[in-house]
């Protein structure tokens, strides 16, 4: 019983501790600017900065920060406040949400100015213009090393606009559930085949195979609802619509395929508009999220160029899976399925645009120096490589195998002559001409072709290569190289018209990776010296074959 009384006495007495003393914040899951939290409006939204560290650019708040990316709702006046907060607070927003922040991207900063929050206050507040649709990161800090608990307040006074009012500029889903729509500021564009009224848009990717029913019941005006398939928004094909299905709204339901695009067109009847709800769901076999590489590729949906290499290097690397430009980027829909490279795999319906699993995209063509190379489960390969300049090389990568019962083939690239696609040879450069170096043959940027994998073992599979030719540029010139290894369920036979591009229809499994190399130079005796596709103790026995020949004929 004393026992009991002296156990009773001390958690009594660590409860009184705990509830006198300091409560201990945890670190911010927005700590770091990549994982800056999305908002939209929002009154009084607490935060704490005790336990944060910085990451921005330093210039203006150098102690703890924490990282917000407001999306704006409306064209106009923003307000964006911490009145209220406990501490001296700072605030710094950018324009566009990639990481990291910088400078130059800066649109305003407040430390405690006088205004919004009081002429006595060290709290901030900042009004900026903002376009609806736009993205805006915003930097939430201290004065010097001041840190504490606090409140973020968002709102937008201006003109609420659909940033989707343009086919162009389509809102990607997948199933949605009572999505808010208004179409009270929109105008029409479209093919008109069902309606004239002002419309909205968005491309929806189906996750499953089989029936989807798209919604618009519960919407509040006469409705109207097309759907259309097409690669791109100028070239459509109805599949239906509908005026009146759930009393004056609209629904429809089709037959969709997983991984296709599929355009949603909502308007009104006559020329109805007003506010709705969408909903869109499906019902059949789900399929995971695809698999595409993350080599920059300036094809892209925003039509930005993309450096390869240095800041003058424009990239065409085929990535992207549907840019419209009838090349397509390799896209692997269920990759996981039977094979894959490495140990992991990241999910994403596109490499720049859509869901992914990273979570940024793998390709972001507006962050001119860091919006490429972002798949965070590039893991088949050692990245430190060592090629013999105009000699046969191979190098080892790795394969999960989840259906030993399906063949798969690996294809491999590499920029050789560093000019951002995977498009040469010797034929085509003669700088990739193996004859200046006393070597028959030439180098080609398909360094693999189709190497047939079969017979392998569930689980981590180590494959070697077979022998190509590498080439190594001269000093002067970028040391750095793309390369791309796919794996996939066929075999390829040039792709959709690009080295390292994929088929119209994409691969059913396997997964392509993409890596940015720096490798150097080997020495002589690691090369394939008999050519039987691998590198082993047998070429040790050619080197000294070789080797007593040229000492017997000094």
């Amino acid at each position: 019983m004393n026992n009991y009384k002296l156990s009773l006495a001390l958690i009594c007495s660590l409860c009184i501790i705990f509830s006198a003393g300091q409560v201990f914040a945890a670190i911010p899951t927005n700590d770091a600017c990549v994982n800056a939290i999305p908002v939209g409006n929002v009154t009084n939204l607490q935060f704490d900065t005790t336990q944060a560290t910085n990451d921005g650019p330093g210039s203006f708040i150098s102690g703890a920060n924490i990282w917000y990316c407001y999306t704006a709702t409306c064209t106009g006046d923003v307000t964006i406040s911490l009145c209220g907060s406990s501490y001296d607070t700072k605030l710094r927003i950018y324009s566009g949400c990639s990481c990291p922040a910088t400078t130059g991207r800066l649109i305003a900063q407040d430390d405690d100015t006088p205004g919004i929050c009081g002429a006595s206050t060290l709290q901030t507040a900042i009004v900026i213009s903002a376009v609806a649709g736009n993205q805006y990161l915003i930097e939430v800090g201290g004065y010097g090393t001041s840190k504490g608990s606090g409140v973020l307040s968002i709102s937008c006074d201006g003109v609420v606009e659909e940033n989707n009012d343009n086919i162009e500029n389509a809102e990607e889903v997948g199933n949605v559930v009572n999505l808010a729509f208004n179409t009270t500021q929109a105008t029409h564009d479209g093919p008109g085949e069902c309606m004239t009224s002002p419309n909205i848009w968005y491309l929806y990717t189906p996750v499953c195979t089989g029936q989807a029913t798209v919604s618009l019941c519960g919407s509040s005006f006469d409705t109207q609802l097309a759907i259309y398939t097409g690669t791109s928004s100028s070239n459509l094909t109805l599949v239906s619509c509908n005026d009146d299905s759930c009393g004056k709204q609209s629904e429809l339901a089709i037959n969709v395929t997983a991984g296709k695009k599929y355009w949603i067109e909502v308007g009104g009847y006559a020329n109805a508009t007003g506010q709705g709800i969408l909903n869109i769901s499906c019902n059949g076999q789900v399929q995971q999220a695809a698999d595409l590489g993350d080599a920059p590729d300036s094809t892209n949906h925003s039509s930005l160029n993309m450096r390869a290499y240095g800041p003058s290097s424009v990239a065409h690397f085929p990535t992207v899976y549907d840019d419209g430009t009838g090349i397509y980027g390799p896209i692997h829909l269920q990759p996981k399925a039977v094979a894959y490279l490495g140990s992991n795999v990241t999910f994403e319906t596109e490499a720049d645009t859509g869901y992914d699993q990273d979570p940024t995209n793998n390709l972001v063509p507006s962050d001119f120096n860091f919006g490429r190379n972002r798949d965070l489960a590039d893991d088949s390969i050692n990245t430190i490589m060592f090629f013999q300049h105009c000699r046969l090389n191979a190098i080892e990568y790795d394969v999960t195998v989840v259906d030993p019962n399906v063949d798969m083939w690996v294809n491999i690239w590499f920029d050789w002559n560093r000019d951002g696609d995977w498009n040469d040879d010797g034929n085509t450069d003669s700088a990739l001409n193996c004859s200046t170096c006393n070597t028959d043959g030439v180098v080609s940027e398909w360094a693999v072709q189709n190497q047939l994998l079969y017979d392998l073992d569930e689980g981590v599979n180590t494959i070697t290569t077979p022998g190509f030719l590498a080439w190594y540029p001269p000093i002067s010139q970028t040391q750095e190289v793309w390369m791309r290894i796919t794996l996939s369920d066929e075999p390829f036979k040039g792709g959709s018209g690009a080295g390292g591009s994929g088929p119209a229809a994409g691969y059913m499994y396997g997964e392509t990776e993409d890596y940015l190399l720096t490798p150097s130079e080997s020495c002589f005796i690691c090369e394939d010296l008999n050519k039987d596709g691998q590198i082993d103790t047998n070429d040790l026995f050619y080197y000294l074959l070789g080797w007593l020949d040229g000492c017997e004929s000094n």
